[in-house]
């Protein structure tokens, strides 16, 4: 009797080596078949969202979500930089390979790096460092990432690793037996891009959850692959929502932009008085016994040199220091003294910061939202301008760095597939190197340590 193998998705058989396109009809909705390599009976079941048509699954109504996402975001003044600081924060030293050696009293592991030769190959070849600050880079934006396994002609090895700008990317529609879309269509052209053109991509998708080693040696749709990593969103079953997604909502960071867009209309358009001079009536005819007798527009003209040399004595650096007389007249009708000219400065609005509490209160929400102390960043907007005592950094980007070691994780995720599809050891293990903040006077300080390990097993800064 001979044997029929299945590969992991349970859509495709092998027999006498030839191969069958089963189609979903060895699987359930929602479900797949077992995997030939783990004995399996059947594959973890996924939801799959009905209703989809067409060949591209939208991201978003019109299909430009991220593209909007970004858009919006380049107006912010703290999304960008804060998101571009999180990636560097969390990259660290960049990831790095070994063995885990053994583990301290308090139940840390010992981590030993090594230099393997086939390892070292295909970290340069792949360009490691790049891939994994990009992909971690899309986790923040997007909360996903769209790493790309590259075989060999042969598909014995995989040769490179590398990954794809999420925003570039779009799944096909999935089918009630697929746990996964089968295609992801990468186009810069995105909402009109369409798979089959000439600036759209298609690359097979693997299944992250079940058996991808297996599933990859058993594909014949070519020889790249993407292998997809997500953030988990709550009610997302296809493309996932970054968390700080909630503050476009929300309307606080639509206050936070129409702030410095009102300050710019108001500063352009404003009427500038720094001063209001009152002159008495009896000043002109005192200084000009001819006044009344004077045409109308030689008055206005007299009046006017005179403000001209007010302002050329009060205003201007030139002017500081600088006193000006005010003259005291009798009145001819009443005989009293009256001021020539009374002198008020007008209070400047601009001055008394308009509008700075409601700036800081968006950019604390904004802050929340991205889950970054303000201290780490810098100096936030406000008039309460502190940018914390470094005791209060330190603590805060330890505490940052333990909370984002899933981060991590799911972007080595894709070496281990590469490690067991590889041949590499199977002890082998991969990190990131990971910077803690430490007090000025530990003489260990700065020193790195990979993820999970002791600073005694890492390089030092």
């Amino acid at each position: 009797m001979k044997k029929i193998l299945f590969n992991s998705a349970g859509n495709v058989a092998y027999l006498n080596g030839s191969v069958f396109s089963l189609g979903g009809a060895m699987a359930a909705a929602g479900a797949s078949g077992g995997s030939a390599a783990t004995k399996d009976g059947a594959a973890p079941s996924s939801p799959v969202l009905k209703g989809e048509t067409g060949d591209v699954a939208l991201w978003g109504p019109n299909n430009d979500f991220p593209q909007q996402v970004i858009a919006q975001a380049e107006k912010s003044t703290i999304i960008p930089s804060v998101l571009d600081w999180k990636t560097r924060a969390v990259y660290g030293g960049g990831p790095v390979y070994g063995r885990v050696t053994g583990y301290d009293q308090d139940g840390n592991e010992q981590f030993q790096r090594e230099r393997l030769p086939d390892v070292e190959a295909f970290f340069r070849r792949s360009n490691i460092k790049r891939y994994a600050f990009e992909g971690l880079q899309n986790l923040f934006w997007f909360a996903q990432s769209y790493p790309e396994l590259i075989q060999s002609l042969n598909k014995s090895k995989i040769t490179t690793l590398t990954t794809q700008d999420t925003a570039f990317c779009r799944y096909s529609v999935p089918r009630a037996s697929q746990p996964v879309p089968d295609w992801c269509h990468i186009s810069a052209n995105w909402p009109d891009a369409k798979p089959g053109d000439e600036y759209t991509t298609s690359v097979p998708v693997l299944d992250p959850y079940y058996d991808p080693v297996e599933a990859l040696r058993a594909d014949t749709r070519g020889f790249k692959h993407i292998y997809p990593l997500a953030l988990p969103s709550p009610g997302k079953s296809l493309y996932q929502l970054a968390s700080w997604n909630s503050i476009r909502r929300s309307g606080w960071l639509e206050v936070a932009q129409a702030i410095p867009e009102f300050k710019a209309a108001l500063f352009k358009n404003q009427i500038s008085v720094k001063y209001l001079i009152e002159t008495h009536e009896g000043y002109w005819k005192w200084k000009y016994p001819d006044w009344d007798t004077k045409l109308t527009e030689v008055r206005r003209q007299l009046i006017a040199d005179e403000l001209a040399a007010f302002e050329a004595t009060m205003t201007g650096t030139q002017g500081a220091g600088k006193s000006i007389m005010s003259l005291t007249i009798t009145d001819p009708r009443t005989g009293e003294q009256i001021k020539a000219f009374n002198v008020t400065a007008i209070d400047d609005k601009l001055k008394s910061g308009l509008h700075i509490e409601d700036s800081q209160e968006a950019s604390s929400h904004i802050y929340t939202a991205l889950s970054v102390d303000p201290t780490l960043v810098g100096i936030s907007p406000g008039k309460g301008m502190g940018a914390g005592s470094g005791s209060d950094k330190r603590v805060a980007f330890n505490n940052f760095i333990s909370t984002h070691r899933f981060h991590q994780d799911l972007i080595l995720e894709p070496l281990y597939l590469v490690r067991d599809y590889n041949g590499w050891p199977a002890d082998l293990e991969f990190r990131f190197l990971n910077p803690l903040s430490q007090t000025a006077d530990l003489s260990n300080a700065n020193k790195n340590t990979a993820a999970g390990g002791q600073n005694d097993a890492a390089d030092p800064a």
